[in-house]
């Protein structure tokens, strides 16, 4: 049996993916999930720093069934890239027959990760926000730029304001969108970002309070990215609804993490669980006064679809990419 493996590299995968196709297949991916069409485990991090190596890298498999796709997302930070001319974030997928385990595809995963990123808070504004005229965004990096890229795509915004450590990152972040038909503030302070907005959205590797609950008025969007607490815990207490795109990893990372530790957040805790309310089984957001905090954990099913449709993309395209005869 020939056992054929493609690989992929960035400037094809940059050459079929759009964050309007890889935002239709995060939607369809987590509505499968909420069906339970899906099989994905919790992601599993290997934190290599007690070893002496400033990096840390997640293991994220899963099968999505209407596509008879399987596969593993690879994904890790690692201090020392950027003195390398590298991001922070390296990721690869892994795709494999479910069939038979025979590899299918080693495909870069910056790109995608990069874009399935971005089109998460996307998908969650359309589905929770009350208004999106101002939306505040903390943390102008990279997946910071595909966050407000993706959201371009689906939702009107009049006023972006923009929070950052560094001056030089704003402006940066700001000349990538030369003609953005929203207008850009530069704040000097998070709060001055926060108070008034309707959306707010971090995106960072901070262990901070970026946000406070009093800087969130009634009706806002609360939505968290980063990997470790990003706001206080009144954000989450004082939220009229809690929203996740995960339970069980929900629990483990990110901002809710401390809480949970705490025991004052459980599985019982979450109001809204977004694939669920794409299957049709539980209503977004029923009040438009309701404080939502979300927190989006990030799920390797979604890069795996992704990968998924890329190959389906390429094949159809007839195109010819790399191959490895595993057999040899």
């Amino acid at each position: 049996m020939e056992q054929k493996a493609m690989i992929i590299g960035e400037e094809t995968v940059r050459k079929y993916l759009t964050p309007e196709n890889v935002i239709k297949c995060v939607e369809n991916t987590w509505r499968w999930y909420g069906e339970g069409k899906v099989v994905m485990p919790n992601k599993i991090t290997t934190d290599m720093s007690a070893q002496g190596v400033a990096g840390w890298f997640n293991s994220m498999p899963a099968y999505i069934a209407p596509m008879k796709c399987a596969g593993l997302k690879l994904v890790g930070g690692y201090d020392n890239n950027k003195a390398l001319g590298l991001p922070y974030i390296k990721a690869t997928v892994v795709l494999t027959d479910p069939e038979t385990g025979i590899l299918r595809a080693v495909i870069s995963g910056d790109r995608i990760n990069d874009l399935r990123t971005g089109a998460q808070p996307a998908i969650m504004s359309k589905l929770l926000a009350s208004k999106t005229d101002i939306v505040t965004i903390i943390g102008t990096g990279l997946q910071g730029y595909m966050s407000l890229l993706c959201m371009s795509k689906m939702i009107r915004m009049k006023e972006i304001r923009v929070c950052d450590i560094s001056e030089e990152a704003k402006d940066r972040f700001i000349g990538r969108f030369p003609d953005a038909p929203f207008k850009f503030v530069k704040c000097k302070t998070n709060e001055e970002g926060c108070r008034g907005s309707d959306i707010i959205i971090t995106v960072t590797n901070a262990n901070a309070n970026l946000v406070e609950e009093p800087w969130v008025k009634k009706g806002a969007l609360v939505m968290t990215m980063g990997s470790f607490r990003e706001t206080s815990f009144d954000v989450v207490r004082k939220a009229d609804k809690i929203a996740v795109d995960q339970i069980g990893q929900s629990l483990h990372r990110g901002n809710l993490k401390e809480l949970a530790e705490m025991g004052e957040i459980t599985a019982d805790s979450f109001d809204i669980v977004i694939p669920d309310v794409l299957a049709g089984k539980m209503p977004a957001r029923t009040n438009p006064d309701d404080r939502i905090y979300a927190q989006i954990i990030g799920t390797g099913m979604l890069d795996v679809a992704v990968g998924g449709m890329l190959l389906d993309m390429i094949k159809e395209a007839g195109e010819t990419v790399t191959t490895v005869d595993m057999t040899k």
